[in-house]
């Protein structure tokens, strides 16, 4: 019994030491009556999933397979549920989250999400837009932009959450990321996702060229994207002081690694904050490029080892070895990677690669290796 107990209060002292992800039910995965923690407030946003795991019915709509061309999901990566919703200039549905806590003020959240084409014919747009209250949003069937939503007509601020190429988000077959970074006013507690007024208006505006705005209804042409692992993460201190402040900042470019099977990659020291677990966006790209390519490889695992030098005490190196590896682990699952694909271990100071001995041997001890397999 004593021994169960000390696992469970290291387990939860693991959970909490770990970047926790304010987005309840971030992968849609839990479902009753909807999807727990999301609530539609715009038009009836849909529910896209495999058959047998959500049953749909009118006005809500199911996606995934379709044989409507405008709104057809051939591919569901993540697992068995997704968010979709339909869009056009000036009329767009509404999906809002309910944060686990509210954000703090000044501080600065990435925020990012998976996000796939669902339409076949429209053209694509350029970028995801969200927006972070203080206040829920009231439920309504009425589509924001038509003179019926209360929203219609109010000035809205809006995220633009866009891809590392800053390409069209033309992929109808593979996920892709978009992401940006928010510097919090304090007391945001709700994540509004959906096309806000002028947002995507170059690409919407060319479906209704000559459409006045007092027209637009049921048979105006839109377009329609999904949605899935939607992440709200606070940034750690060493982040925030190594990049300078920001209401919204895409991620940069960079040009995704190679890998291979039975390869080794090894994070260093210098991909965390230190002395602590908190990974730094310096190690992004690399992980972010992990990701898509065990995405793309659907039959490779990985093995995720912790190591330190021999500083301080045997145990609190063994628990910081273990809590990087978890930090590691938990960046792959938001990144949609299935968690029996990855297996992680902490070895503390047990299994340096050097010996001890001087201040640059010590760092190279000092790391995470992944090592890629297939199952």
């Amino acid at each position: 019994m004593k021994a169960m107990l000390l696992y469970f209060l290291f387990s939860l002292y693991l959970s909490q030491g770990v970047a926790q992800n304010l987005v309840r039910n971030p992968s849609l995965e839990e479902i009753k009556g909807g999807i727990i923690g999301f609530r539609g407030v715009s038009g009836t946003p849909d529910i896209a999933s495999v058959e047998g795991k959500v049953i749909m019915y009118p006005p809500y709509f199911n996606a995934y397979r379709s044989e409507t061309p405008s709104r057809q999901l051939t591919n569901i990566a993540f697992g068995e549920v997704c968010l979709c919703q339909w869009f056009s200039y000036g009329a767009s549905e509404l999906t809002q989250a309910e944060l686990t806590r509210p954000l703090q003020k000044n501080k600065e959240y990435l925020v990012s999400l998976y996000t796939i084409k669902a339409s076949t014919i429209e053209p694509p747009i350029s970028e995801i837009t969200v927006h972070f209250t203080g206040r829920p949003i009231r439920s309504t069937r009425q589509v924001y932009g038509l003179k019926e939503h209360p929203l219609t007509g109010v000035s809205i601020p809006y995220l633009s959450l866009k891809a590392n190429s800053a390409g069209p988000l033309a992929s109808r077959q593979v996920w892709t990321k978009v992401s940006t970074v928010y510097k919090a006013k304090g007391g945001e507690r709700f994540l509004v996702i959906g096309n806000f007024m002028e947002a995507n208006a170059a690409a919407l505006q060319s479906m209704n060229p000559e459409e006045e705005q007092e027209e637009k209804g049921s048979k105006t042409k839109g377009t329609y994207y999904c949605y899935d692992n939607i992440i709200v993460v606070l940034r750690s201190g060493a982040e925030q002081e190594e990049a300078p402040s920001t209401t919204a900042a895409t991620a940069s470019s960079r040009q995704p690694a190679p890998f291979t099977i039975g390869e080794t990659i090894t994070l260093e020291d210098i991909n965390f904050a230190s002395g602590d677990h908190h990974i730094l966006s310096v190690a992004y790209p690399m992980l972010d490029s992990l990701a898509a390519f065990m995405r793309e490889e659907q039959e490779t695992v990985v093995r995720i080892t912790g190591h330190t030098d021999d500083v301080g005490s045997e145990e609190d190196n063994l628990a910081l070895s273990v809590r990087r590896t978890e930090a590691v682990r938990e960046y792959l699952t938001n990144s949609g990677i299935a968690e029996d694909r990855i297996s992680t271990e902490g070895f503390g100071e047990n299994m340096p690669k050097v010996t001890n001995d001087t201040d640059e041997n010590r760092a190279l001890n000092r790391r995470v290796e992944i090592k890629i397999s297939q199952k």
